[in-house]
Protein backbone atom coordinates (compact mmCIF):
# COMPACT_ATOMS: atom_id res chain seq x y z
CA UNK A 1 0.00 0.00 0.00
CA UNK A 2 3.09 2.43 0.79
CA UNK A 3 4.18 1.89 -2.24
CA UNK A 4 1.31 2.48 -4.19
CA UNK A 5 0.84 5.37 -2.19
CA UNK A 6 4.32 6.44 -3.33
CA UNK A 7 4.94 5.59 -7.03
CA UNK A 8 2.03 8.23 -8.20
CA UNK A 9 4.05 10.70 -5.93
CA UNK A 10 7.79 10.12 -7.25
CA UNK A 11 6.34 9.79 -10.72
CA UNK A 12 5.04 13.63 -10.47
CA UNK A 13 8.01 14.68 -8.51
CA UNK A 14 10.24 13.73 -11.23
CA UNK A 15 8.21 15.50 -13.68
CA UNK A 16 8.54 18.47 -11.76
CA UNK A 17 12.04 18.30 -11.64
CA UNK A 18 12.57 17.74 -15.37
CA UNK A 19 10.55 20.49 -15.95
CA UNK A 20 12.37 22.98 -13.57
CA UNK A 21 15.79 21.71 -15.12
CA UNK A 22 14.30 22.30 -18.09
CA UNK A 23 12.94 25.93 -17.71
CA UNK A 24 16.27 26.41 -15.69
CA UNK A 25 18.31 25.65 -18.73
CA UNK A 26 16.32 27.67 -21.43
CA UNK A 27 16.01 30.56 -18.83
CA UNK A 28 20.60 30.19 -19.11
CA UNK A 29 20.82 29.89 -22.53
CA UNK A 30 18.39 33.16 -23.15
CA UNK A 31 19.65 35.43 -21.19
CA UNK A 32 23.56 34.72 -21.80
CA UNK A 33 22.57 35.07 -25.29
CA UNK A 34 22.46 39.09 -24.32
CA UNK A 35 25.77 38.76 -22.19
CA UNK A 36 28.20 40.98 -25.21
CA UNK A 37 24.93 42.42 -26.79
CA UNK A 38 23.82 46.36 -26.90
CA UNK A 39 21.13 46.66 -24.41
CA UNK A 40 19.56 48.55 -21.52
CA UNK A 41 20.42 47.20 -17.70
CA UNK A 42 19.52 43.43 -18.03
CA UNK A 43 18.17 41.31 -15.17
CA UNK A 44 19.24 37.48 -14.97
CA UNK A 45 15.89 36.81 -13.85
CA UNK A 46 13.43 39.41 -15.49
CA UNK A 47 15.64 40.12 -18.69
CA UNK A 48 14.05 43.48 -19.80
CA UNK A 49 10.01 42.02 -18.57
CA UNK A 50 10.33 44.36 -15.31
CA UNK A 51 12.34 47.63 -16.72
CA UNK A 52 9.99 47.16 -20.03
CA UNK A 53 6.77 47.33 -17.95
CA UNK A 54 8.14 50.47 -15.92
CA UNK A 55 7.93 52.05 -19.70
CA UNK A 56 5.00 51.23 -20.33
CA UNK A 57 3.82 52.68 -17.37
CA UNK A 58 4.83 55.98 -18.25
CA UNK A 59 2.66 56.45 -21.10
CA UNK A 60 -1.49 56.58 -21.62
CA UNK A 61 -3.03 52.96 -22.21
CA UNK A 62 -2.57 51.30 -25.86
CA UNK A 63 0.04 54.12 -26.38
CA UNK A 64 2.06 52.97 -29.94
CA UNK A 65 4.99 50.99 -28.89
CA UNK A 66 7.40 53.08 -30.84
CA UNK A 67 7.19 55.66 -28.00
CA UNK A 68 8.38 52.69 -25.32
CA UNK A 69 11.79 52.06 -27.81
CA UNK A 70 12.45 55.86 -28.12
CA UNK A 71 12.32 56.51 -24.50
CA UNK A 72 14.67 53.24 -23.33
CA UNK A 73 17.02 54.67 -26.39
CA UNK A 74 17.48 58.32 -24.76
CA UNK A 75 17.47 57.08 -21.25
CA UNK A 76 20.01 54.54 -21.30
CA UNK A 77 22.01 55.75 -24.13
CA UNK A 78 21.66 52.96 -26.27
CA UNK A 79 23.60 52.53 -29.81
CA UNK A 80 21.69 52.81 -33.34
CA UNK A 81 21.29 48.97 -33.06
CA UNK A 82 20.11 47.43 -29.27
CA UNK A 83 18.24 43.84 -28.07
CA UNK A 84 15.09 43.57 -25.79
CA UNK A 85 14.87 40.38 -24.60
CA UNK A 86 10.91 39.70 -23.68
CA UNK A 87 11.36 35.92 -22.50
CA UNK A 88 9.03 33.91 -21.68
CA UNK A 89 6.02 36.76 -22.17
CA UNK A 90 7.36 38.52 -25.62
CA UNK A 91 9.66 38.30 -28.15
CA UNK A 92 13.30 38.71 -28.63
CA UNK A 93 13.43 42.59 -30.47
CA UNK A 94 16.08 43.60 -32.61
CA UNK A 95 15.16 47.77 -32.40
CA UNK A 96 17.35 49.36 -35.47
CA UNK A 97 18.02 53.16 -34.54
CA UNK A 98 20.29 54.07 -37.04
CA UNK A 99 19.23 55.38 -40.88
CA UNK A 100 21.73 53.33 -42.44
CA UNK A 101 21.63 49.96 -40.16
CA UNK A 102 18.17 50.34 -41.28
CA UNK A 103 18.72 50.66 -45.04
CA UNK A 104 20.69 47.10 -44.29
CA UNK A 105 17.55 45.33 -43.62
CA UNK A 106 15.09 47.43 -46.24
CA UNK A 107 17.18 49.07 -49.15
CA UNK A 108 20.48 46.74 -49.60
CA UNK A 109 18.46 43.65 -48.75
CA UNK A 110 14.59 43.72 -47.90
CA UNK A 111 14.28 41.36 -45.25
CA UNK A 112 10.97 39.45 -45.14
CA UNK A 113 7.75 40.89 -43.64
CA UNK A 114 7.82 39.20 -39.64
CA UNK A 115 4.97 36.69 -38.99
CA UNK A 116 3.45 39.08 -36.60
CA UNK A 117 2.94 41.36 -39.32
CA UNK A 118 0.41 39.36 -40.37
CA UNK A 119 -0.68 38.23 -36.79
CA UNK A 120 -1.38 42.00 -36.59
CA UNK A 121 -3.32 42.91 -39.50
CA UNK A 122 -4.99 39.86 -40.63
CA UNK A 123 -7.94 40.42 -38.13
CA UNK A 124 -8.33 43.48 -39.58
CA UNK A 125 -8.19 43.11 -43.35
CA UNK A 126 -7.53 39.75 -44.03
CA UNK A 127 -4.46 37.10 -44.33
CA UNK A 128 -2.67 37.54 -47.57
CA UNK A 129 -2.36 41.11 -47.55
CA UNK A 130 -0.26 42.73 -49.19
CA UNK A 131 1.71 44.51 -46.30
CA UNK A 132 2.54 41.03 -44.76
CA UNK A 133 2.93 38.62 -47.38
CA UNK A 134 6.72 37.84 -48.80
CA UNK A 135 8.09 35.75 -51.85
CA UNK A 136 5.76 34.97 -54.93
CA UNK A 137 2.51 36.23 -53.33
CA UNK A 138 3.86 39.72 -52.54
CA UNK A 139 5.61 40.26 -56.38
CA UNK A 140 2.13 39.32 -57.37
CA UNK A 141 0.76 42.43 -55.88
CA UNK A 142 2.85 44.26 -56.19
CA UNK A 143 2.92 43.61 -60.07
CA UNK A 144 -0.88 44.03 -59.93
CA UNK A 145 -0.96 47.38 -57.61
CA UNK A 146 1.97 49.17 -58.10
CA UNK A 147 1.49 50.88 -61.24
CA UNK A 148 -2.13 52.77 -59.92
CA UNK A 149 0.52 54.43 -57.53
CA UNK A 150 3.07 55.76 -60.28
CA UNK A 151 2.96 59.29 -60.25
CA UNK A 152 1.48 60.42 -63.07
CA UNK A 153 -1.34 58.13 -61.98
CA UNK A 154 -1.33 59.75 -59.16
CA UNK A 155 -1.67 63.30 -61.07
CA UNK A 156 -4.15 61.95 -62.98
CA UNK A 157 -6.44 62.00 -59.74
CA UNK A 158 -5.65 65.69 -58.21
CA UNK A 159 -8.89 67.23 -59.74
CA UNK A 160 -10.65 64.24 -57.94
CA UNK A 161 -9.49 64.90 -54.87
CA UNK A 162 -9.70 68.59 -54.98
CA UNK A 163 -13.79 68.10 -56.09
CA UNK A 164 -13.74 65.90 -52.67
CA UNK A 165 -12.09 68.52 -50.89
CA UNK A 166 -14.83 71.27 -51.77
CA UNK A 167 -17.44 69.28 -49.67
CA UNK A 168 -14.69 68.79 -47.51
CA UNK A 169 -14.56 72.99 -47.12
CA UNK A 170 -18.37 73.28 -47.02
CA UNK A 171 -18.22 71.08 -43.93
CA UNK A 172 -15.75 73.02 -42.03
CA UNK A 173 -17.56 76.34 -43.13
CA UNK A 174 -21.03 74.67 -40.96
CA UNK A 175 -19.01 73.78 -38.17
CA UNK A 176 -17.01 77.32 -38.13
CA UNK A 177 -20.88 78.89 -38.25
CA UNK A 178 -21.81 76.84 -35.52
CA UNK A 179 -18.22 77.08 -33.23
CA UNK A 180 -19.26 73.39 -32.59
CA UNK A 181 -16.63 70.84 -31.18
CA UNK A 182 -15.99 67.84 -33.42
CA UNK A 183 -13.81 65.12 -34.02
CA UNK A 184 -11.26 65.82 -36.53
CA UNK A 185 -9.82 62.68 -37.55
CA UNK A 186 -13.86 61.79 -38.08
CA UNK A 187 -14.50 64.40 -40.43
CA UNK A 188 -11.38 64.03 -42.07
CA UNK A 189 -11.78 60.32 -42.30
CA UNK A 190 -14.73 61.12 -44.61
CA UNK A 191 -12.71 63.11 -46.35
CA UNK A 192 -10.12 60.64 -47.27
CA UNK A 193 -12.13 57.41 -47.78
CA UNK A 194 -13.93 59.24 -49.90
CA UNK A 195 -10.49 60.28 -52.10
CA UNK A 196 -9.28 56.76 -51.84
CA UNK A 197 -12.15 55.48 -52.52
CA UNK A 198 -12.48 57.06 -55.80
CA UNK A 199 -8.88 55.81 -56.76
CA UNK A 200 -9.69 52.23 -55.97
CA UNK A 201 -13.31 51.64 -57.67
CA UNK A 202 -13.77 55.04 -59.59
CA UNK A 203 -16.86 55.87 -58.08
CA UNK A 204 -17.76 58.27 -55.40
CA UNK A 205 -18.33 56.36 -51.88
CA UNK A 206 -20.35 59.57 -50.00
CA UNK A 207 -18.82 59.08 -46.61
CA UNK A 208 -18.97 62.91 -46.86
CA UNK A 209 -22.62 63.16 -47.95
CA UNK A 210 -25.18 60.10 -47.37
CA UNK A 211 -22.28 58.54 -45.27
CA UNK A 212 -20.69 55.01 -46.35
CA UNK A 213 -21.98 52.10 -44.65
CA UNK A 214 -18.60 50.27 -45.83
CA UNK A 215 -16.55 53.40 -43.75
CA UNK A 216 -18.77 52.32 -40.64
CA UNK A 217 -17.84 48.60 -40.86
CA UNK A 218 -14.36 49.18 -41.13
CA UNK A 219 -14.43 51.60 -37.87
CA UNK A 220 -16.46 48.67 -36.03
CA UNK A 221 -13.75 46.16 -37.34
CA UNK A 222 -10.81 48.18 -36.29
CA UNK A 223 -12.69 49.61 -32.95
CA UNK A 224 -13.41 45.60 -32.05
CA UNK A 225 -9.70 44.74 -32.48
CA UNK A 226 -8.11 46.87 -30.18
CA UNK A 227 -10.93 46.48 -27.52
CA UNK A 228 -10.64 42.09 -27.89
CA UNK A 229 -6.97 43.04 -27.75
CA UNK A 230 -6.93 45.40 -24.62
CA UNK A 231 -9.27 43.73 -22.42
CA UNK A 232 -8.89 40.66 -19.84
CA UNK A 233 -12.41 40.00 -20.10
CA UNK A 234 -13.41 36.68 -22.25
CA UNK A 235 -17.26 37.78 -22.38
CA UNK A 236 -15.71 41.09 -23.66
CA UNK A 237 -13.12 39.72 -26.09
CA UNK A 238 -15.40 37.18 -27.32
CA UNK A 239 -18.21 40.05 -27.98
CA UNK A 240 -15.79 41.81 -29.80
CA UNK A 241 -15.04 39.19 -31.86
CA UNK A 242 -18.69 38.53 -32.95
CA UNK A 243 -19.05 42.13 -33.82
CA UNK A 244 -16.01 42.31 -35.80
CA UNK A 245 -17.03 39.20 -38.07
CA UNK A 246 -20.15 40.33 -38.18
CA UNK A 247 -18.92 43.89 -39.61
CA UNK A 248 -15.91 42.16 -42.23
CA UNK A 249 -18.73 40.06 -43.15
CA UNK A 250 -20.72 42.56 -44.47
CA UNK A 251 -17.54 44.59 -45.68
CA UNK A 252 -16.18 41.48 -47.86
CA UNK A 253 -19.94 41.60 -49.24
CA UNK A 254 -19.69 44.94 -50.32
CA UNK A 255 -16.58 44.51 -51.99
CA UNK A 256 -17.34 41.56 -53.60
CA UNK A 257 -20.48 42.89 -55.41
CA UNK A 258 -18.35 45.79 -56.53
CA UNK A 259 -15.59 43.62 -57.85
CA UNK A 260 -18.07 41.22 -59.92
CA UNK A 261 -19.83 44.05 -61.18
CA UNK A 262 -16.71 45.98 -62.63
CA UNK A 263 -15.60 42.86 -63.95
CA UNK A 264 -18.74 42.17 -65.92
CA UNK A 265 -19.38 45.85 -67.47
CA UNK A 266 -15.44 45.85 -68.60
CA UNK A 267 -16.40 42.06 -70.15
CA UNK A 268 -19.47 42.94 -71.32
CA UNK A 269 -18.33 46.27 -73.25
CA UNK A 270 -14.73 44.67 -73.95
CA UNK A 271 -12.86 46.53 -72.73
CA UNK A 272 -9.30 46.25 -73.07
CA UNK A 273 -7.92 47.17 -69.54
CA UNK A 274 -4.09 48.09 -69.40
CA UNK A 275 -1.21 49.67 -66.91
CA UNK A 276 -1.64 53.11 -68.62
CA UNK A 277 -5.77 53.39 -69.12
CA UNK A 278 -7.53 51.62 -66.26
CA UNK A 279 -9.52 54.10 -64.67
CA UNK A 280 -9.02 52.89 -61.18
CA UNK A 281 -6.88 49.73 -58.74
CA UNK A 282 -10.10 47.95 -59.02
CA UNK A 283 -9.25 47.63 -62.84
CA UNK A 284 -5.99 46.71 -62.49
CA UNK A 285 -6.69 43.89 -60.48
CA UNK A 286 -9.01 42.61 -62.80
CA UNK A 287 -6.96 43.23 -65.61
CA UNK A 288 -5.13 39.87 -65.59
CA UNK A 289 -8.38 37.71 -65.12
CA UNK A 290 -10.09 39.44 -67.98
CA UNK A 291 -7.16 38.87 -70.33
CA UNK A 292 -7.04 35.05 -69.44
CA UNK A 293 -10.73 35.07 -70.21
CA UNK A 294 -10.36 36.68 -73.76
CA UNK A 295 -7.99 34.07 -74.56
CA UNK A 296 -9.89 31.23 -73.01
CA UNK A 297 -13.41 32.51 -74.48
CA UNK A 298 -14.81 31.81 -71.31
CA UNK A 299 -18.42 33.01 -70.68
CA UNK A 300 -18.93 32.14 -67.39
CA UNK A 301 -17.79 34.87 -65.01
CA UNK A 302 -17.96 32.79 -61.77
CA UNK A 303 -15.52 30.55 -62.56
CA UNK A 304 -12.83 33.22 -63.96
CA UNK A 305 -13.47 35.19 -60.30
CA UNK A 306 -12.79 31.82 -58.38
CA UNK A 307 -12.37 32.05 -54.36
CA UNK A 308 -9.03 31.65 -54.56
CA UNK A 309 -9.16 34.99 -56.35
CA UNK A 310 -11.68 37.15 -54.44
CA UNK A 311 -10.08 36.08 -51.28
CA UNK A 312 -7.35 37.89 -52.40
CA UNK A 313 -8.85 40.66 -54.10
CA UNK A 314 -11.31 41.43 -51.11
CA UNK A 315 -8.31 41.28 -48.97
CA UNK A 316 -6.09 43.64 -50.85
CA UNK A 317 -8.69 46.34 -51.81
CA UNK A 318 -9.87 46.50 -47.61
CA UNK A 319 -6.32 46.88 -46.54
CA UNK A 320 -5.61 49.72 -49.30
CA UNK A 321 -8.87 51.02 -48.47
CA UNK A 322 -8.03 50.87 -44.06
CA UNK A 323 -4.40 51.49 -44.76
CA UNK A 324 -5.16 54.30 -47.07
CA UNK A 325 -7.64 56.20 -45.10
CA UNK A 326 -6.00 55.51 -41.59
CA UNK A 327 -2.72 56.70 -42.19
CA UNK A 328 -3.41 60.20 -44.17
CA UNK A 329 -6.34 60.97 -42.10
CA UNK A 330 -4.05 60.80 -38.99
CA UNK A 331 -1.45 63.20 -40.73
CA UNK A 332 -3.25 65.56 -41.32
CA UNK A 333 -5.37 65.73 -38.03
CA UNK A 334 -1.03 66.65 -36.86
CA UNK A 335 -0.43 69.11 -39.14
CA UNK A 336 -3.71 70.94 -38.25
CA UNK A 337 -2.32 70.40 -34.51
CA UNK A 338 0.54 71.56 -35.24
CA UNK A 339 -0.20 74.53 -37.36
CA UNK A 340 -3.00 75.83 -34.27
CA UNK A 341 -0.28 76.87 -32.24
CA UNK A 342 2.38 77.75 -35.12
CA UNK A 343 1.05 80.83 -37.15
CA UNK A 344 4.35 81.43 -38.67
CA UNK A 345 4.28 78.51 -40.62
CA UNK A 346 0.53 78.83 -41.63
CA UNK A 347 1.52 82.20 -42.70
CA UNK A 348 4.74 80.69 -44.78
CA UNK A 349 1.81 78.35 -46.14
CA UNK A 350 -0.29 80.92 -47.12
CA UNK A 351 2.23 83.03 -49.24
CA UNK A 352 3.21 79.93 -51.20
CA UNK A 353 -0.14 79.01 -51.67
CA UNK A 354 -1.13 82.63 -53.42
CA UNK A 355 2.23 82.32 -55.15
CA UNK A 356 2.34 79.27 -56.74
CA UNK A 357 -1.82 78.93 -57.18
CA UNK A 358 -3.86 81.59 -57.27
CA UNK A 359 -5.31 84.00 -53.91
CA UNK A 360 -8.63 83.37 -54.97
CA UNK A 361 -9.91 79.40 -54.09
CA UNK A 362 -12.04 78.87 -57.04
CA UNK A 363 -9.45 79.16 -59.47
CA UNK A 364 -7.00 77.43 -57.22
CA UNK A 365 -9.62 74.87 -57.33
CA UNK A 366 -9.98 75.03 -61.55
CA UNK A 367 -5.98 75.24 -61.29
CA UNK A 368 -5.28 71.60 -59.71
CA UNK A 369 -7.68 69.93 -62.60
CA UNK A 370 -5.96 71.89 -65.24
CA UNK A 371 -2.40 71.87 -63.87
CA UNK A 372 -2.16 69.46 -61.32
CA UNK A 373 1.87 69.09 -61.31
CA UNK A 374 2.25 72.24 -59.95
CA UNK A 375 1.77 70.90 -56.35
CA UNK A 376 5.55 69.76 -56.75
CA UNK A 377 6.17 73.42 -56.34
CA UNK A 378 4.70 73.50 -53.14
CA UNK A 379 7.91 73.41 -51.49
CA UNK A 380 6.95 74.56 -48.11
CA UNK A 381 3.85 72.71 -47.81
CA UNK A 382 5.99 69.32 -48.42
CA UNK A 383 7.94 70.34 -45.84
CA UNK A 384 5.52 70.82 -43.53
CA UNK A 385 3.98 67.42 -44.21
CA UNK A 386 7.84 65.70 -43.94
CA UNK A 387 8.38 67.25 -40.31
CA UNK A 388 4.71 66.06 -39.08
CA UNK A 389 5.66 62.47 -40.53
CA UNK A 390 8.45 63.09 -38.61
CA UNK A 391 7.57 64.28 -35.21
CA UNK A 392 4.61 61.66 -35.54
CA UNK A 393 5.45 58.61 -37.75
CA UNK A 394 2.23 56.24 -38.55
CA UNK A 395 4.47 53.38 -37.45
CA UNK A 396 6.83 50.80 -38.87
CA UNK A 397 6.56 47.14 -40.01
CA UNK A 398 8.95 44.24 -38.65
CA UNK A 399 11.45 41.87 -40.49
CA UNK A 400 12.47 38.60 -40.08
CA UNK A 401 16.13 37.00 -41.04
CA UNK A 402 16.24 34.71 -43.40
CA UNK A 403 18.99 31.91 -43.16
CA UNK A 404 21.60 34.20 -45.12
CA UNK A 405 20.93 37.17 -43.52
CA UNK A 406 23.57 39.67 -41.74
CA UNK A 407 23.46 42.74 -39.89
CA UNK A 408 26.44 45.25 -39.08
CA UNK A 409 26.81 48.03 -37.25
CA UNK A 410 30.06 50.17 -36.73
CA UNK A 411 32.15 47.36 -38.22
CA UNK A 412 30.56 44.71 -36.06
CA UNK A 413 28.32 41.11 -36.98
CA UNK A 414 25.47 41.07 -34.94
CA UNK A 415 23.42 37.80 -34.63
CA UNK A 416 20.63 38.00 -35.78
CA UNK A 417 18.82 35.13 -35.51
CA UNK A 418 15.25 34.40 -33.79
CA UNK A 419 14.92 38.02 -33.66
CA UNK A 420 11.94 40.31 -34.46
CA UNK A 421 13.95 42.84 -36.26
CA UNK A 422 12.34 46.61 -36.10
CA UNK A 423 13.68 49.65 -38.01
CA UNK A 424 12.21 52.44 -35.38
CA UNK A 425 11.51 55.81 -37.31
CA UNK A 426 10.06 56.91 -34.18
CA UNK A 427 13.41 56.77 -32.72
CA UNK A 428 15.47 57.82 -35.47
CA UNK A 429 13.26 60.97 -35.91
CA UNK A 430 13.49 62.15 -32.16
CA UNK A 431 17.68 61.73 -32.06
CA UNK A 432 19.04 64.80 -31.69
CA UNK A 433 22.36 63.46 -33.15
CA UNK A 434 20.21 63.09 -36.71
CA UNK A 435 17.72 65.47 -36.29
CA UNK A 436 19.29 68.80 -34.24
CA UNK A 437 16.05 69.83 -31.70
CA UNK A 438 13.95 67.26 -32.60
CA UNK A 439 11.11 67.90 -30.28
CA UNK A 440 10.64 71.44 -32.33
CA UNK A 441 8.31 71.73 -35.28
CA UNK A 442 11.08 73.14 -37.91
CA UNK A 443 9.55 72.81 -41.47
CA UNK A 444 13.01 74.54 -42.76
CA UNK A 445 15.13 71.93 -41.64
CA UNK A 446 13.31 70.15 -45.12
CA UNK A 447 14.81 72.93 -46.99
CA UNK A 448 17.85 74.09 -45.88
CA UNK A 449 20.48 72.26 -47.79
CA UNK A 450 22.23 69.00 -46.30
CA UNK A 451 20.92 69.01 -42.84
CA UNK A 452 18.93 66.19 -43.47
CA UNK A 453 21.06 62.75 -43.30
CA UNK A 454 20.07 60.45 -46.10
CA UNK A 455 17.76 57.62 -45.17
CA UNK A 456 16.66 59.60 -41.87
CA UNK A 457 13.93 60.49 -42.92
CA UNK A 458 11.85 57.33 -43.33
CA UNK A 459 7.96 57.30 -42.22
CA UNK A 460 7.14 55.28 -45.50
CA UNK A 461 10.21 53.19 -45.09
CA UNK A 462 12.23 52.80 -47.59
CA UNK A 463 13.11 50.15 -49.92
CA UNK A 464 10.86 47.45 -52.25
CA UNK A 465 8.31 47.30 -49.64
CA UNK A 466 8.21 51.01 -48.76
CA UNK A 467 4.77 52.14 -48.90
CA UNK A 468 3.27 52.05 -52.67
CA UNK A 469 0.42 54.73 -51.71
CA UNK A 470 3.24 57.62 -50.44
CA UNK A 471 2.62 59.62 -53.34
CA UNK A 472 -0.78 59.75 -53.37
CA UNK A 473 -0.87 60.12 -49.66
CA UNK A 474 1.60 63.19 -49.93
CA UNK A 475 -0.64 64.86 -52.90
CA UNK A 476 -3.19 64.62 -51.46
CA UNK A 477 -2.57 66.17 -48.13
CA UNK A 478 -0.98 69.19 -50.30
CA UNK A 479 -4.38 68.69 -52.12
CA UNK A 480 -6.19 69.29 -48.75
CA UNK A 481 -4.15 72.12 -47.26
CA UNK A 482 -3.87 74.13 -50.28
CA UNK A 483 -7.60 74.28 -50.55
CA UNK A 484 -8.59 74.76 -46.43
CA UNK A 485 -5.38 77.09 -44.70
CA UNK A 486 -5.90 79.81 -46.31
CA UNK A 487 -9.95 80.05 -45.44
CA UNK A 488 -9.53 78.69 -41.87
CA UNK A 489 -7.61 78.79 -38.72
CA UNK A 490 -7.80 75.44 -36.29
CA UNK A 491 -8.29 74.93 -32.65
CA UNK A 492 -7.51 71.76 -30.47
CA UNK A 493 -10.27 71.69 -28.41
CA UNK A 494 -10.85 69.60 -24.57
CA UNK A 495 -7.19 69.50 -24.11
CA UNK A 496 -5.58 68.91 -20.78
CA UNK A 497 -2.24 69.91 -20.42
CA UNK A 498 -0.14 67.72 -18.62
CA UNK A 499 1.73 69.38 -15.60
CA UNK A 500 4.28 67.05 -16.20
CA UNK A 501 6.62 65.85 -19.11
CA UNK A 502 5.46 62.43 -19.45
CA UNK A 503 9.09 61.62 -21.10
CA UNK A 504 12.37 63.39 -21.86
CA UNK A 505 11.82 62.97 -25.85
CA UNK A 506 8.99 65.53 -25.89
CA UNK A 507 7.64 68.53 -23.97
CA UNK A 508 4.21 68.87 -26.29
CA UNK A 509 2.24 66.78 -24.00
CA UNK A 510 2.82 70.04 -21.84
CA UNK A 511 0.81 71.99 -24.47
CA UNK A 512 -1.68 69.55 -25.61
CA UNK A 513 -1.40 66.73 -23.18
CA UNK A 514 -1.77 62.83 -23.56
CA UNK A 515 -3.05 63.27 -27.71
CA UNK A 516 0.99 63.89 -28.39
CA UNK A 517 1.59 59.75 -27.50
CA UNK A 518 -0.15 57.83 -30.39
CA UNK A 519 -2.27 55.14 -29.85
CA UNK A 520 -1.79 51.81 -31.22
CA UNK A 521 -4.74 51.20 -34.10
CA UNK A 522 -4.11 50.05 -37.56
CA UNK A 523 -1.37 52.56 -37.36
CA UNK A 524 -0.05 54.88 -34.79
CA UNK A 525 -3.35 56.97 -34.79
CA UNK A 526 -4.13 60.10 -32.95
CA UNK A 527 -5.84 59.77 -29.23
CA UNK A 528 -9.16 60.81 -28.45
CA UNK A 529 -10.40 61.71 -32.11
CA UNK A 530 -8.40 64.99 -32.25
CA UNK A 531 -11.16 67.01 -31.29
CA UNK A 532 -11.21 70.44 -32.50
CA UNK A 533 -12.85 73.30 -33.49
CA UNK A 534 -12.68 75.75 -36.58
CA UNK A 535 -13.28 79.65 -37.51
CA UNK A 536 -13.14 81.39 -40.80
CA UNK A 537 -10.34 83.68 -40.95
CA UNK A 538 -10.80 87.05 -41.06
Amino acid sequence: MTFLNQTPFKLVFSVFVAWFLYAAIRLVRYRRFYKDLPKPPHSFLWGHLKLFGEIVAMYPPNTHPQAYYTSLSQKYNLPGIFYIDLWPLGPSLLIIADPDTASQVTVLKSYPKHIENANFLSPMVGRNNIASVNGSTWKLLHNMLAPAFAPLHVKNLVGMMADEVTLFRGTLGRMSQTGEVFSMEETAGKLVFDIIGKAVFNFPLNAQTTGSECLRDFKEILKMVVLGRESWNPLTKARASFKRKAAIKRADSYIDDKIRERYDYLKRENIEVTKKNALSILDLVLRERLQESRQMAEKDSAAELDPDFMELAITNIKALLVGGHGTTTDTLCFIYMLLSIHPEAMQHLRQEHDRVFHSDISTTHSMLHDSPHKLNELDYTTAVIKETLRLFPVGFGIRTPDKSSTLTYKGRLFPIENQMISPCQHTMHYNPAIFPEPAKFDPERFLREGEVPRNAWRPFERGARACMGQDLAVDELRVILLLTVREFEFECAGIKPNEKQRCAWTDMDLRFGDIVFQELGLEAKPRGGMMMKVRRRV
